[in-house]
């Protein structure tokens, strides 16, 4: 079934996947495709020459933001736009398209997914709406996580999250696959893929743009606290490590402002603060919540961390996580 084909039946099955006793109609009509309203403007940040990214003030989704709460980005070459993670919903993904349009007339020649979130690739859906035949890369997990059924996870979560407002966002896979090592040229333009592992998931990539020394790293790190479920802090120590070694001097996240070196080198800290701490306390035979004042109380986590989102309310779960690798490491 070709794209075009596949996004007019899906329209037909878009309320069974998110569950119709959670939606409410936005149109008047009930023969209308329910939908949620229009995402309001958010200026776009210019980093460099070619690089470009909306910065998502909100650490989290709510009905508020209309669940606008990560980074999605683009690169503006000589052949086209490529678009790096397309947000959380379709609406998102149509506001970023006009962004977009305030920058270049040029097309949309590719999307890239950083990862299986999907806050970060949700809004694929605008971009096969506007073009049946865009390509969108991301690593072979996303496909195959999208393949099996996260979609309908994800759409779910928006929608709770912000009182159904991306209603009528259908899941859209990527169609081709990156394992990183490869490098992309889109006319004046040289992507480099990186992959390094198992970070803050196993489908993790970035996307380097040799011209303008930046990269797009997507959720690999942040100032944020919010998930590491999915990830490694052994990964992360080491990815962050090959991160500072890339010829880059600006890194845009998928949340929070872009920055220089600090960026990795705070998020390193972090990573290894927590890490080492609990495999200290762990082998002291301290409970988790016998850890959590102890590692709030080191200078870092007390100067640094605590000013981040979400240190309150979730630095027990990163801890519980830390807990878990060390125990897997010791088999």
């Amino acid at each position: 079934m070709k794209r075009r084909d596949l996004l007019k039946s899906a329209f037909g099955l878009t309320a069974g996947m998110v569950g119709m006793s959670a939606l409410k109609p936005l149109y008047a009509s009930d023969d209308m495709v329910v939908r949620g309203p229009a995402v309001p403007d958010v200026a776009y940040t210019k980093v460099s020459d070619r690089c470009y990214y909306l910065l998502a003030k909100d650490p989290e989704p709510s009905p508020e933001n209309f669940g606008f709460f990560s980074n999605p980005g683009f690169i503006v070459t000589s052949e086209g736009v490529v678009v790096i993670d397309t947000g959380g919903s379709v609406q998102i993904a149509e506001m970023l398209l006009r962004q977009i349009k305030k920058v270049t007339d040029k097309p949309v020649v590719a999307v890239i997914n950083t990862h299986y979130h999907g806050d970060h690739w949700l809004g694929n859906h605008a971009f096969v709406a506007a073009n049946p035949n865009v390509d969108i890369y991301s690593h072979q997990v996303v496909i195959n996580q999208i393949k099996n059924g996260s979609g309908d996870f994800w759409i779910g979560f928006m929608q709770r999250t912000t009182g159904n407002k991306v209603s009528g966002t259908i899941a859209t896979s990527p169609t081709k696959a990156l394992a990183g090592g490869e490098t992309l040229k889109f006319g004046d333009t040289t992507l480099k893929i990186h992959h390094f592992g198992k970070v803050h998931t196993e489908s993790d990539l970035a996307i380097e743009v040799v011209e303008d020394k930046v990269l797009y790293s997507g959720d690999m790190m942040m100032r944020r606290i919010a998930n590491m479920a999915d990830g490694s802090y052994v990964g992360s120590i080491e990815a962050m490590d090959k991160i500072k070694a890339l010829p880059v001097d600006t890194y845009i996240p998928g949340h929070g402002k872009h920055d220089g070196e600090n960026l990795p080198n705070e998020f390193k800290t972090f990573c290894e603060t927590i890490y080492n701490d609990a495999a200290k306390y762990y082998d002291e035979g301290l409970s988790d919540f016998e850890m959590k004042p102890k590692i709030m109380a080191h200078p870092f986590m007390k100067d640094v961390a605590s000013q981040w989102p979400g240190y309150d309310s979730t630095l027990g779960k990163f801890i519980v996580v830390a807990i878990a690798e060390v125990e897997k490491s010791m088999f």
